[in-house]
């Protein structure tokens, strides 16, 4: 699964508004991550969940919020 915890800053000037086709081209990338992180999550074993302080209820929940975060982060990137 893949975390974005570094976010670097940057003083580019904005770019101008995304096409259709981008944002369409987005979405499918975003659902694909969410997909790999749900396929990954829930081949562990309920020991190895546990571990990492999740219960195997709450995977999707916490992938979504993760999502979001990236989300977030790639529209800051923007401006």
């Amino acid at each position: 699964m893949a975390y974005c915890n570094d976010i670097v800053e940057s003083t580019a000037p904005a770019k101008p508004a995304a096409s259709l086709f981008d944002w369409i081209a987005a979405f499918f990338r975003i659902r694909e991550r969410r997909r790999l992180a749900l396929q990954d999550l829930e081949r562990l074993a309920d020991h190895e969940l546990r571990d990492i302080g999740v219960e195997r209820r709450d995977i999707a929940a916490i992938v979504d919020r993760e999502i979001s975060k990236l989300r977030l982060d790639e529209l800051r990137s923007r401006f």
